[in-house]
């Protein structure tokens, strides 16, 4: 039994580093001069792509307690943390490449930035927000906090929400995806509303 929740481990964490390994290959390729693999905008690239990833692990993440009760996969909820560890870490690049590839570290310009584009303030708040949650993330945590951990950890619908928000504002002419991605938000909360349980 454990060599086999081992195997799924290391498929799960395997699975979940693979679009990090896509993007260091990229950088190298990047540093050796073949900018055409991003398009024209690499650095517009890279940040949509740490984005993306980020929300797609904070939908899976959401969707382990649904897959639980509706198709009898417990077995998933031994890797959720793990999902959502590697949800902050893409959410961080994706922080990271904006700062260095789009703001190019210019601090000062920061507020002109959140006037122009206020979908930052959103995403930032959704950022900030998960730092409790990554940090507390350890069993140690959940015994010193007890039934305050899962009070503090019920952040992420809210982050969910913040994530949603600053993917729609960001429309320009496409609206597809950034709908989807809030409808799947709306349903996996709805969901919890329905059996009256956030866990």
């Amino acid at each position: 039994m454990s060599v086999r929740l081992d195997i799924r481990w290391w498929l799960i964490f395997l699975s979940l580093f693979t679009p990090f390994a896509w993007l260091l290959w990229t950088v190298i390729r990047l540093q050796r001069g073949e900018w055409d693999i991003l398009g024209p905008e690499p650095g517009k690239a890279v940040v949509w792509f740490c984005g993306s990833w980020a929300f797609n692990l904070l939908l899976l993440t959401l969707a382990v307690t649904p897959a639980k009760r509706w198709l009898g996969w417990s077995w998933l909820m031994r890797y959720r943390r793990m999902a959502g560890l590697w949800t902050f870490f893409y959410l961080t690049l994706h922080l990271l490449a904006y700062a260095a590839l789009l703001l190019e570290w210019q601090w000062h310009e920061i507020g002109s930035e959140l006037i122009k584009r206020p979908y930052l303030l959103f995403g930032m708040a959704g950022w900030l927000l998960m730092v409790p949650l990554a940090v507390t993330s350890t069993k140690g945590w959940q015994r010193r906090l007890r039934q305050n951990w899962k009070k503090l950890h019920k952040l992420v619908y809210a982050i969910a929400i913040l994530a949603s928000i600053h993917y729609l504002l960001q429309i320009r002419s496409s609206w597809f995806e950034p709908v989807l991605y809030t409808l799947i938000v709306a349903v996996l909360l709805l969901a919890r509303m329905h059996r009256k349980t956030f866990v």
